[in-house]
């Protein structure tokens, strides 16, 4: 890939859409749903931020955000407390969980992101079990733009997982896999229709 092409071809769109995703680690799934947006900056370049809110096979509760949104929200509750604080609660909010980059043509763009910011939340029936932490994630999504007339997109995506301070590899380490639904905006004539997609 030329850089006239990366130029050419450049994808600078904020995108939001509600994620369906499961994560299996340690011989157990996580199933949720939530929301994920990328805000661009430059002409390829994304800031992720998510927020994802789910259940394991045994019903247990998971909490997954940027680790600055848990601290920008703790900071602006305390303003009463501590005035002014707040002012920095809202530049915590601002801090992305992660960045990425796309790839190829704008209909149909390969996105790949680092989030080495997150900050999980893990019920477990044991309760000594419980995880609260921050985590990692690098992802690859397959950014398709539909033929529609809002500017709307399709996102299958697959990453590895990545908990920090673990001393169980089973523990540390899961693959995602999930689906996202969303929208841009702008609108462009690029892009494949649901039928192209799924019979090409």
């Amino acid at each position: 890939m030329t850089f006239g092409s990366i130029s050419t071809n450049a994808q600078n769109e904020m995108y939001g859409g509600i994620t369906l995703e499961q994560l299996t680690y340690n011989k157990s799934s996580v199933y949720s749903i939530g929301a994920d947006v990328y805000a661009p900056f430059g002409n390829r370049f994304t800031l992720n931020y998510s927020l994802k809110l789910g259940l394991s096979k045994d019903y247990s509760i998971a909490f997954h955000s940027p680790v600055s949104t848990l601290l920008g929200t703790y900071l602006i509750a305390l303003n009463g407390e501590l005035p002014g604080i707040a002012s920095l609660g809202l530049l915590c909010l601002a801090i992305p969980e992660g960045v990425g980059v796309y790839l190829g043509p704008d209909g149909q763009a390969l996105h790949l992101s680092v989030n080495p910011l997150g900050m999980d939340y893990f019920e477990s029936p044991d309760k000594a079990l419980d995880y609260i932490g921050m985590s990692c994630s690098a992802v690859a999504r397959i950014h398709y733009k539909m033929k529609s007339y809002f500017p709307s997109y399709i996102t299958p995506m697959v990453g590895l997982y990545y908990r920090y301070g673990q001393s169980n590899f089973s523990e540390q380490y899961g693959i995602r896999f999930g689906v996202s639904f969303g929208v841009a905006s702008k609108r462009t004539d690029a892009g494949s229709s649901l039928q192209e997609l799924l019979y090409e």
